[in-house]
């Protein structure tokens, strides 16, 4: 069963309210980041709408690929959203937030993957822009 995802930045663009809106349930969450001396509170709202903007620069990538015609690798496709959306859903959840549920290594594991799902988009764009 092939999976073939044919507008990629219609999934990336709604996925903007879902993660504004469980940034908005849950606000009374944070997420704490120690570096070094240096203790960091953010808010899950912050959070949340930083999020946003990553997927709305992702889809509007996606769109001008789609509107000049080119088409990304379907699997890095799925695989990007899946890895972006997945880790920034994760990362606005109140057990993943500073209550102390879970180690707090958890945030280096994420920010890695994030980091990873952004190099496939990378790769898949300029795939697609070469490709033509």
């Amino acid at each position: 069963m092939a999976i073939k995802i044919s507008k990629p930045y219609l999934i990336s663009w709604l996925a903007i309210p879902v993660l504004s809106l469980i940034g908005l349930l849950f606000r009374q969450h944070t997420v704490d980041v120690q570096l070094y001396d240096t203790y960091y509170v953010i808010g899950n709202t912050h959070v949340a709408l930083a999020g946003s903007v990553v997927l709305l620069v992702i889809g509007a990538g996606y769109w001008l690929i789609d509107w000049q015609s080119k088409t990304p690798n379907s699997l890095l496709v799925v695989l990007h959203l899946l890895l972006t959306i997945g880790v920034l859903v994760l990362s606005v959840l109140p057990a993943f937030g500073g209550d102390n549920l879970i180690p707090s290594d958890w945030l280096v594991w994420l920010l890695l993957t994030f980091v990873l799902a952004q190099f496939i988009y990378l790769i898949n764009i300029v795939a697609a822009w070469i490709r033509g």
